[in-house]
Protein backbone atom coordinates (compact mmCIF):
# COMPACT_ATOMS: atom_id res chain seq x y z
CA UNK A 1 0.00 0.00 0.00
CA UNK A 2 1.40 3.52 -0.89
CA UNK A 3 2.89 5.09 1.76
CA UNK A 4 1.47 9.09 1.39
CA UNK A 5 4.10 10.58 3.96
CA UNK A 6 7.05 9.56 2.33
CA UNK A 7 6.60 11.06 -1.01
CA UNK A 8 9.84 12.34 -1.49
CA UNK A 9 10.94 8.76 -2.92
CA UNK A 10 8.63 9.79 -5.78
CA UNK A 11 11.55 12.02 -7.04
CA UNK A 12 13.38 8.63 -8.11
CA UNK A 13 11.20 7.63 -10.44
CA UNK A 14 12.45 7.63 -14.28
CA UNK A 15 15.89 8.57 -13.04
CA UNK A 16 14.93 12.39 -11.89
CA UNK A 17 18.16 12.41 -9.60
CA UNK A 18 20.64 12.31 -12.74
CA UNK A 19 20.57 15.68 -13.56
CA UNK A 20 22.17 18.82 -12.15
CA UNK A 21 18.80 20.68 -12.15
CA UNK A 22 17.62 17.91 -9.45
CA UNK A 23 20.41 18.34 -7.19
CA UNK A 24 19.19 22.21 -6.84
CA UNK A 25 16.55 21.11 -6.05
CA UNK A 26 17.44 18.55 -3.10
CA UNK A 27 19.33 21.33 -1.72
CA UNK A 28 16.30 23.23 -1.44
CA UNK A 29 14.87 20.32 0.93
CA UNK A 30 17.91 20.25 2.70
CA UNK A 31 18.45 23.32 3.53
CA UNK A 32 15.96 25.56 1.78
CA UNK A 33 18.47 27.35 0.00
CA UNK A 34 18.29 27.68 -4.25
CA UNK A 35 19.77 29.59 -6.91
CA UNK A 36 16.04 30.89 -7.91
CA UNK A 37 17.62 31.96 -10.99
CA UNK A 38 18.55 28.22 -11.73
CA UNK A 39 14.92 27.32 -10.51
CA UNK A 40 13.49 30.11 -12.98
CA UNK A 41 15.43 28.55 -15.94
CA UNK A 42 14.32 25.21 -14.78
CA UNK A 43 10.76 26.28 -14.69
CA UNK A 44 10.62 27.86 -18.12
CA UNK A 45 11.90 24.75 -19.61
CA UNK A 46 9.31 22.88 -17.88
CA UNK A 47 6.36 24.91 -19.32
CA UNK A 48 7.79 24.93 -22.80
CA UNK A 49 8.27 21.43 -22.92
CA UNK A 50 5.53 20.02 -20.89
CA UNK A 51 5.45 16.52 -20.42
CA UNK A 52 9.50 16.67 -20.32
CA UNK A 53 11.75 16.09 -17.55
CA UNK A 54 11.73 19.61 -16.63
CA UNK A 55 8.23 19.32 -16.13
CA UNK A 56 8.36 15.89 -14.08
CA UNK A 57 11.05 17.94 -11.90
CA UNK A 58 8.52 20.46 -11.26
CA UNK A 59 5.42 18.67 -10.70
CA UNK A 60 6.89 16.20 -8.51
CA UNK A 61 8.66 18.92 -6.12
CA UNK A 62 5.57 21.05 -5.96
CA UNK A 63 3.41 17.51 -5.08
CA UNK A 64 6.35 16.89 -2.13
CA UNK A 65 5.25 20.84 -1.17
CA UNK A 66 1.80 20.09 -1.34
CA UNK A 67 1.01 16.71 0.59
CA UNK A 68 3.44 18.10 3.20
CA UNK A 69 1.51 21.83 3.28
CA UNK A 70 -1.85 19.01 3.78
CA UNK A 71 0.01 17.26 6.71
CA UNK A 72 1.73 19.50 8.14
CA UNK A 73 0.33 23.60 7.32
CA UNK A 74 1.79 26.30 5.57
CA UNK A 75 4.71 26.59 8.44
CA UNK A 76 4.14 30.13 9.12
CA UNK A 77 7.44 31.62 11.16
CA UNK A 78 9.84 28.50 9.63
CA UNK A 79 12.79 29.07 8.19
CA UNK A 80 11.69 28.08 5.26
CA UNK A 81 8.01 29.34 4.92
CA UNK A 82 9.51 32.57 2.97
CA UNK A 83 11.47 30.64 0.36
CA UNK A 84 8.86 28.33 0.01
CA UNK A 85 6.14 30.82 -0.69
CA UNK A 86 8.52 32.66 -3.13
CA UNK A 87 9.47 29.57 -4.57
CA UNK A 88 5.35 28.85 -5.44
CA UNK A 89 4.98 31.99 -6.63
CA UNK A 90 7.71 31.94 -9.10
CA UNK A 91 6.86 28.69 -10.52
CA UNK A 92 3.08 29.86 -10.53
CA UNK A 93 4.17 33.13 -12.37
CA UNK A 94 6.23 31.04 -15.09
CA UNK A 95 3.42 28.70 -15.33
CA UNK A 96 0.63 31.33 -16.19
CA UNK A 97 2.81 32.41 -19.42
CA UNK A 98 2.41 29.20 -21.50
CA UNK A 99 -1.04 28.98 -20.44
CA UNK A 100 -3.17 29.36 -23.39
CA UNK A 101 -4.81 32.87 -23.87
CA UNK A 102 -7.96 32.33 -25.25
CA UNK A 103 -10.26 36.13 -24.74
CA UNK A 104 -13.85 35.48 -24.42
CA UNK A 105 -15.91 37.65 -26.64
CA UNK A 106 -17.34 40.39 -24.72
CA UNK A 107 -20.67 39.12 -25.95
CA UNK A 108 -20.32 36.10 -23.04
CA UNK A 109 -20.29 38.11 -20.17
CA UNK A 110 -23.67 37.46 -19.09
CA UNK A 111 -25.04 34.67 -16.98
CA UNK A 112 -27.81 33.89 -18.84
CA UNK A 113 -25.37 33.68 -22.48
CA UNK A 114 -21.96 32.32 -20.52
CA UNK A 115 -23.17 29.58 -18.55
CA UNK A 116 -24.61 27.60 -21.02
CA UNK A 117 -21.58 28.61 -23.59
CA UNK A 118 -19.34 27.14 -20.62
CA UNK A 119 -21.26 23.79 -20.15
CA UNK A 120 -20.74 23.10 -23.71
CA UNK A 121 -17.06 23.46 -23.93
CA UNK A 122 -17.28 21.51 -20.90
CA UNK A 123 -18.67 18.55 -22.66
CA UNK A 124 -16.38 19.06 -26.01
CA UNK A 125 -13.05 19.01 -23.83
CA UNK A 126 -10.80 16.60 -24.54
CA UNK A 127 -10.91 14.91 -21.20
CA UNK A 128 -14.34 13.63 -21.66
CA UNK A 129 -13.34 11.94 -25.40
CA UNK A 130 -9.80 10.53 -24.09
CA UNK A 131 -8.42 7.43 -25.81
CA UNK A 132 -7.87 5.76 -22.72
CA UNK A 133 -11.76 5.32 -22.17
CA UNK A 134 -11.65 3.42 -25.01
CA UNK A 135 -9.57 0.87 -23.11
CA UNK A 136 -12.56 0.81 -20.76
CA UNK A 137 -14.74 0.70 -23.73
CA UNK A 138 -13.45 -2.28 -25.43
CA UNK A 139 -12.88 -3.99 -22.52
CA UNK A 140 -8.95 -4.26 -23.19
CA UNK A 141 -7.31 -3.70 -20.03
CA UNK A 142 -5.75 -6.73 -17.44
CA UNK A 143 -6.29 -6.72 -14.08
CA UNK A 144 -2.74 -5.07 -13.51
CA UNK A 145 -3.47 -1.82 -15.59
CA UNK A 146 -6.85 -1.22 -13.84
CA UNK A 147 -5.37 -1.59 -10.64
CA UNK A 148 -2.44 0.89 -12.27
CA UNK A 149 -5.29 3.09 -13.67
CA UNK A 150 -7.17 3.50 -9.68
CA UNK A 151 -3.58 4.15 -8.02
CA UNK A 152 -3.47 6.85 -9.80
CA UNK A 153 -7.23 8.20 -9.49
CA UNK A 154 -6.79 8.12 -5.88
CA UNK A 155 -4.13 10.26 -5.28
CA UNK A 156 -6.41 13.11 -6.32
CA UNK A 157 -9.51 11.29 -4.79
CA UNK A 158 -8.34 10.85 -1.16
CA UNK A 159 -8.10 14.76 -1.47
CA UNK A 160 -11.04 15.86 -2.86
CA UNK A 161 -12.73 17.25 0.32
CA UNK A 162 -9.69 19.03 1.24
CA UNK A 163 -9.71 21.43 -1.84
CA UNK A 164 -13.20 21.97 -1.05
CA UNK A 165 -12.69 23.25 2.86
CA UNK A 166 -9.71 25.20 2.16
CA UNK A 167 -11.83 26.63 -1.08
CA UNK A 168 -14.61 27.49 1.77
CA UNK A 169 -12.28 29.99 3.11
CA UNK A 170 -12.68 32.58 0.93
CA UNK A 171 -16.05 32.62 -0.41
CA UNK A 172 -18.97 34.38 0.70
CA UNK A 173 -21.13 33.18 3.50
CA UNK A 174 -23.68 32.36 1.55
CA UNK A 175 -21.63 30.41 -1.20
CA UNK A 176 -20.21 28.11 1.73
CA UNK A 177 -23.70 26.65 2.00
CA UNK A 178 -23.44 24.76 -1.42
CA UNK A 179 -19.84 24.25 -0.69
CA UNK A 180 -20.87 22.17 2.54
CA UNK A 181 -23.59 20.03 0.90
CA UNK A 182 -20.47 18.81 -0.76
CA UNK A 183 -18.63 17.72 2.20
CA UNK A 184 -21.64 16.29 3.78
CA UNK A 185 -22.02 13.94 0.48
CA UNK A 186 -18.13 13.35 0.00
CA UNK A 187 -18.32 12.05 3.82
CA UNK A 188 -21.38 9.56 3.10
CA UNK A 189 -23.96 12.09 4.09
CA UNK A 190 -23.06 11.44 7.89
CA UNK A 191 -21.78 7.82 7.46
CA UNK A 192 -18.26 7.90 7.63
CA UNK A 193 -18.14 4.55 6.52
CA UNK A 194 -19.71 5.72 3.12
CA UNK A 195 -16.91 8.40 2.91
CA UNK A 196 -15.76 8.15 -0.63
CA UNK A 197 -12.58 7.42 0.15
CA UNK A 198 -13.92 4.86 2.05
CA UNK A 199 -15.66 3.43 -0.83
CA UNK A 200 -12.68 3.85 -3.12
CA UNK A 201 -10.30 1.37 -0.87
CA UNK A 202 -12.24 -2.26 -1.20
CA UNK A 203 -11.99 -1.66 -4.86
CA UNK A 204 -8.63 -0.11 -4.83
CA UNK A 205 -7.76 -3.60 -2.58
CA UNK A 206 -9.57 -5.91 -5.04
CA UNK A 207 -6.83 -5.16 -7.74
CA UNK A 208 -3.98 -5.35 -5.66
CA UNK A 209 -3.64 -1.68 -4.11
CA UNK A 210 -1.73 0.82 -4.54
CA UNK A 211 2.19 0.95 -4.85
CA UNK A 212 3.87 4.23 -4.65
CA UNK A 213 5.59 3.77 -8.01
CA UNK A 214 2.65 4.16 -9.49
CA UNK A 215 2.43 7.60 -9.49
CA UNK A 216 2.61 9.83 -12.53
CA UNK A 217 4.10 13.47 -12.49
CA UNK A 218 0.62 13.70 -14.67
CA UNK A 219 -1.33 12.90 -11.59
CA UNK A 220 0.79 15.19 -9.40
CA UNK A 221 0.17 18.30 -12.09
CA UNK A 222 -3.81 18.00 -11.47
CA UNK A 223 -3.26 18.20 -7.67
CA UNK A 224 -1.52 20.76 -7.80
CA UNK A 225 -3.41 22.87 -9.98
CA UNK A 226 -5.92 22.22 -7.39
CA UNK A 227 -3.95 23.67 -5.04
CA UNK A 228 -3.29 26.45 -6.98
CA UNK A 229 -6.40 27.09 -8.14
CA UNK A 230 -8.43 26.67 -4.68
CA UNK A 231 -5.75 27.42 -1.91
CA UNK A 232 -3.35 30.08 -3.54
CA UNK A 233 -5.42 31.76 -6.02
CA UNK A 234 -6.43 35.32 -6.45
CA UNK A 235 -9.67 35.37 -5.62
CA UNK A 236 -12.59 32.94 -6.16
CA UNK A 237 -13.69 33.23 -9.59
CA UNK A 238 -10.30 30.29 -9.98
CA UNK A 239 -12.23 27.78 -7.60
CA UNK A 240 -15.56 28.12 -9.16
CA UNK A 241 -14.13 27.69 -13.05
CA UNK A 242 -11.89 24.72 -12.12
CA UNK A 243 -13.62 22.78 -9.06
CA UNK A 244 -16.83 23.46 -11.27
CA UNK A 245 -15.60 22.52 -14.30
CA UNK A 246 -14.00 19.15 -13.25
CA UNK A 247 -17.25 18.05 -10.94
CA UNK A 248 -19.52 18.71 -14.25
CA UNK A 249 -17.13 16.85 -16.58
CA UNK A 250 -16.77 13.81 -14.03
CA UNK A 251 -19.62 11.55 -14.53
CA UNK A 252 -19.05 11.65 -18.43
CA UNK A 253 -15.65 10.14 -17.90
CA UNK A 254 -16.76 7.82 -15.02
CA UNK A 255 -19.87 6.18 -16.51
CA UNK A 256 -17.53 4.48 -19.31
CA UNK A 257 -15.09 3.40 -16.09
CA UNK A 258 -18.09 1.85 -14.01
CA UNK A 259 -19.36 -0.06 -17.12
CA UNK A 260 -15.77 -1.79 -17.85
CA UNK A 261 -15.94 -2.31 -14.20
CA UNK A 262 -19.38 -3.71 -14.00
CA UNK A 263 -18.53 -6.15 -17.28
CA UNK A 264 -15.72 -7.53 -15.38
CA UNK A 265 -18.81 -8.98 -13.00
CA UNK A 266 -18.02 -6.82 -9.96
CA UNK A 267 -20.53 -6.76 -7.19
CA UNK A 268 -22.37 -3.41 -6.97
CA UNK A 269 -20.85 -2.56 -3.38
CA UNK A 270 -17.48 -2.88 -4.74
CA UNK A 271 -18.31 -0.29 -7.74
CA UNK A 272 -19.96 2.23 -5.63
CA UNK A 273 -17.40 4.70 -5.37
CA UNK A 274 -17.86 5.17 -9.07
CA UNK A 275 -21.68 4.63 -9.17
CA UNK A 276 -22.17 7.65 -6.37
CA UNK A 277 -19.98 9.98 -8.54
CA UNK A 278 -22.10 9.16 -11.40
CA UNK A 279 -25.42 10.10 -9.56
CA UNK A 280 -23.87 13.16 -7.76
CA UNK A 281 -21.38 15.17 -9.57
CA UNK A 282 -23.51 16.39 -12.51
CA UNK A 283 -25.53 18.16 -9.46
CA UNK A 284 -22.12 18.88 -7.68
CA UNK A 285 -21.04 21.09 -10.44
CA UNK A 286 -24.37 22.82 -11.57
CA UNK A 287 -24.56 23.89 -7.61
CA UNK A 288 -20.71 24.75 -7.92
CA UNK A 289 -22.02 27.71 -10.62
CA UNK A 290 -25.41 28.43 -9.62
CA UNK A 291 -23.49 29.69 -6.10
CA UNK A 292 -21.01 31.34 -7.23
CA UNK A 293 -22.49 32.92 -10.31
CA UNK A 294 -24.00 35.86 -7.96
CA UNK A 295 -20.06 36.79 -7.75
CA UNK A 296 -19.32 37.06 -11.27
CA UNK A 297 -20.10 40.24 -12.63
CA UNK A 298 -17.24 42.19 -14.88
CA UNK A 299 -15.93 40.27 -17.79
CA UNK A 300 -12.95 39.84 -15.89
CA UNK A 301 -14.62 38.01 -13.34
CA UNK A 302 -15.90 35.68 -16.26
CA UNK A 303 -12.46 34.89 -17.96
CA UNK A 304 -11.28 33.94 -15.06
CA UNK A 305 -14.00 31.39 -14.65
CA UNK A 306 -13.47 30.41 -18.36
CA UNK A 307 -9.81 29.66 -17.86
CA UNK A 308 -9.25 28.12 -14.61
CA UNK A 309 -12.18 25.54 -16.04
CA UNK A 310 -10.13 24.95 -18.96
CA UNK A 311 -6.89 24.62 -17.15
CA UNK A 312 -8.46 22.53 -14.48
CA UNK A 313 -9.83 20.49 -17.54
CA UNK A 314 -6.54 20.18 -19.25
CA UNK A 315 -4.89 19.07 -16.04
CA UNK A 316 -7.48 16.03 -15.44
CA UNK A 317 -6.60 15.33 -18.88
CA UNK A 318 -3.06 14.99 -18.58
CA UNK A 319 -3.72 12.18 -16.03
CA UNK A 320 -5.06 10.45 -18.41
CA UNK A 321 -2.33 11.29 -20.80
CA UNK A 322 -0.06 9.94 -17.89
CA UNK A 323 -2.03 6.29 -17.27
CA UNK A 324 -2.21 5.80 -20.95
CA UNK A 325 1.42 6.44 -21.81
CA UNK A 326 2.07 3.96 -19.10
CA UNK A 327 0.12 1.56 -20.40
CA UNK A 328 1.13 1.79 -23.45
CA UNK A 329 4.89 1.48 -22.53
CA UNK A 330 4.28 -1.28 -20.11
CA UNK A 331 3.04 -3.20 -23.31
CA UNK A 332 5.29 -2.98 -25.43
CA UNK A 333 8.42 -3.50 -22.90
CA UNK A 334 6.53 -7.23 -22.93
CA UNK A 335 7.28 -7.34 -26.65
CA UNK A 336 10.79 -6.08 -26.64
Amino acid sequence: MLKLNDSRRLFAKSGLVQSNSWEVLKQYFKEYVYPVEQVENLAHEAFQNKGGSAWQKIQFLLFDMNLRLMQEGFGLGTPGFTREWELRHLIEQIEQQYLPQEQLSPFLAKVEVFMPWLKERISQHRVNHHPLFKLFDNDDLSDEEVRYFLANYRVNMQRFHLHVAAFSLIVPFEMREELYHNLHDEFGQGNFAQAHPNLFEPLMDYFGGAREDDINPETCYLLNTKINLCWFADGLHYGIGGMGALELAIPLQQRRVLAHLRRRGLSEEMVKFFVVHCELDEDHGEGWFAAGMPYTHTYEDFQKVFKSAMRMLEARASVYDGILKGIMERRNARFQ
